[in-house]
């Protein structure tokens, strides 16, 4: 299965662009997808409450707030390559990926009497592939951006272990808000990537 994760706000924007290009490319191949918009999902903020972390072990802590981060947690564990695609904004991932980061302390375990939590051992060997859009260069978002570092945040409790980087810069007039010949080559490689790397495979 494959995951594709939409972290923005902006309905028929860019990144809805890029995901759907993915999903019809991801089809032709006959690759298993999902898609999820976070947007469309009730995301609460963590309460530091940490008793999603108390009990020791591999099972995944449970979070006393009920809303839509369980089946988002679900979904990406179903997954053997998970697409993110989001705006750069403010130098950095959309907000909302910090709340999902806090959120994921269930894969954590936090003894009374330690001074930090561990992450939970999960066997999962997972891809990650991190498409940003910004008015940026391309070239400068890992340079002048935590873009990557928050997603590696995100990446290691759920076994991400290989991630690659499309930058797609420049995106910031509304004359820029389509896919010029570059992006979607771009696009296309991401395809061919996981279609050769049969992770979502019937």
């Amino acid at each position: 299965m494959i995951t594709i994760l939409n972290l923005s706000r902006r309905e028929q924007g860019i990144n809805d662009t890029v995901c759907d290009l993915l999903r019809a490319g991801l089809a032709e191949k006959q690759l298993a997808t999902q898609y999820i918009k976070l947007r469309e999902l009730t995301i609460g903020y963590c309460n530091n409450c940490r008793s999603c972390m108390k009990a020791p072990g591999k099972e995944l802590g449970r979070c006393p707030l009920n809303d839509d981060m369980d089946s988002l947690v679900t979904a990406l564990l179903q997954s053997k390559a998970i697409i993110l695609s989001a705006p750069i904004n403010c130098y950095d991932l959309p907000s909302i990926l910090r709340v999902v980061i806090e959120r994921m302390a269930v894969f954590c375990h936090w003894p009374d009497d330690s001074y930090s939590p561990k992450v939970r051992e999960l066997e999962k060997k997972i891809n990650g592939i991190l498409i940003t859009t910004s008015a940026l260069p391309g070239v400068m978002v890992p340079i002048v951006t935590s873009a990557r570092k928050t997603f590696r945040l995100f990446a290691k409790p759920i076994g991400i272990k290989r991630i690659d980087y499309f930058h797609m810069g420049f995106k910031g007039r509304k004359s820029d808000m389509a896919l010029n010949e570059k992006d979607q080559r771009m696009v296309r490689k991401i395809i061919g990537q996981l279609a050769a790397s049969g992770a979502g495979a019937l």
